[in-house]
């Protein structure tokens, strides 16, 4: 029986000649396998490497895709090529001594006959569809041509040399790994620094965390947008009922015309501010709660999906250490020909519990991927919303400063036209009471 594995982290060998030293993705033919080390095969060179770094290829599910595993397994053991799996498992070849790339499973014939090949993407272009880097793979070519030791059990790395499991609230990380290569190396996101959990909280709970203080921040902005249109109404108001009032009315001349336009600018302010009220509540305060209300759908549905996701993979979690303390229990208390079968079901459950584990948290990796972009691109959205928003409201409180500024500059020109002599000739036409002065009085005896 043939044994593939997929590398699921580049293993760039701990500096001796029987390491198998490979990037992520690279497909390897294992020849032998124990809990910690693999013996494997891949571009021709045998070699260990770690058995963590990888994971078993279904040759079922390669048959079934028309891909002989023979004729794959000669190829995994030709020099000439090296064999990569995509996430969902197509594999993709590249050929090491002419760097043409293709689909289709080559035969060792057309080995160094590149022309004749299909090229998907150019020379090594089609690295891009595996996330690989053409710049590393060439130094992993570099290291996979060199020179050549033949492997042998008593060459076997030494078993402290393993990387380690942690499990973490049912989370399994390895510790002392190779550094793994960013999903979005561009710039900081989500996905890429929210994995672990943090004073008994997970990553994706922070996130969440953040979010909906967004959603309480932008409730607080619109009570906060909502008072303010309630104050510029009652101002509004406030000013209408002063311009309606009769103070002043006593005034005569061009003081009386200099204060009528005192009293007219406060209407045309009331006017600015009740428009600003309406325009509060119409471009301000109902937007946010429509974008507030709009956001919490999608957030809700990653909620559920995360929440279960995290509960299957803790339950198989549980299950797993509960097996294994069976197992374990059994071993010491039970050596005979019954409790060797019980071992050996356990075992069995064992394995199906690690499948079903391995599943469910690829399952709940995905998860939290699909959140975090979704939640990066609800933050986005939402710091451009606020962005454009803030600036509305400048717009809006400008607009009324500069109506209010029009009606002042009417009641400006009036004022400066305010001329005492003419207010004084204005009051004595129309309210003297005679040119003729009083004389002494000449009393006659």
């Amino acid at each position: 029986m043939v044994d593939l594995a997929k590398a699921i982290y580049a293993y760039p060998g701990a500096g001796q000649p029987t390491d198998l030293v490979f990037a992520a993705g690279t497909v390897l033919l294992v020849n032998e396998k124990s809990e910690d080390w693999c013996r494997g095969v891949c571009q021709g060179k045998e070699g260990w490497f770690p058995t963590a770094y990888s994971q078993a290829l279904d040759c079922k599910f390669l048959e079934q895709k028309g891909i002989p595993t023979a004729s794959l397994v000669s190829v995994l053991r030709s020099t000439d090529w090296l064999v990569y799996a995509t996430e969902d498992n197509k594999l993709y070849y590249v050929n090491v001594a002419t760097q043409i790339t293709t689909w289709e499973l080559p035969s060792l014939s057309m080995a160094t006959s590149a022309p004749s090949l299909p090229d998907p993407t150019g020379p090594l272009g089609g690295l891009a569809a595996l996330n690989i880097n053409p710049s590393a793979l060439e130094a992993l070519m570099a290291l996979h041509n060199g020179p050549q030791k033949t492997v042998g059990e008593s060459e076997k790395p030494s078993r402290r040399q393993k990387p380690k499991m942690v499990v973490v609230n049912g989370v399994t990380f390895l510790e002392g790994g190779p550094e793994q290569k960013r999903l979005n190396p561009e710039q900081l996101s989500y996905a890429d620094h929210f994995w672990a959990d943090k004073d008994d909280r997970t990553g994706y709970d922070v996130i969440l965390e953040k979010h909906l203080n967004g959603k309480e921040s932008m409730k607080d902005m619109a009570e906060l947008f909502k008072e303010r249109a309630a104050l510029e109404e009652q101002y509004s108001k406030g000013l209408l009922k002063l311009f309606k009032s009769a103070l002043g009315e006593q005034e005569e001349g061009t003081l009386r015309n200099a204060w009528v336009s005192i009293k007219t600018e406060l209407k045309y302010r009331s006017e600015a501010h009740a428009t600003l009220a309406s325009e509060i509540r119409e471009h301000l305060e109902k937007p946010l709660l429509e974008f507030k209300e709009a956001q919490k759908k999608g957030r809700k549905e990653h909620q559920q999906i995360m929440e279960k996701s995290r509960k299957q993979l803790q339950a198989f979690d549980a299950s797993i250490e509960k097996t294994c303390q069976l197992l374990n229990k059994s071993k010491k208390t039970s050596r005979d020909e019954s409790g060797s079968k019980r071992r050996s079901v356990a075992g069995d459950d064992l394995k199906k519990l690690e499948e079903g584990y391995n599943a469910a948290q690829r399952q709940w990796i995905d998860d939290m991927i699909n959140a975090c972009q979704d939640y990066e691109k609800q933050e986005d959205e939402r710091s451009d919303f606020l962005k454009d928003l803030y600036f509305k409201y400048i717009e809006l409180c400008v607009a009324v400063n500069e109506a209010s500024a029009v009606s002042l500059s009417r009641a400006t020109d009036i004022i400066q036209r305010i001329d005492k002599k003419l207010d004084r000739e204005f009051f004595i036409k129309n309210r003297g009471t005679g040119a003729l002065r009083p004389c002494d009085r000449v009393v006659d005896l």
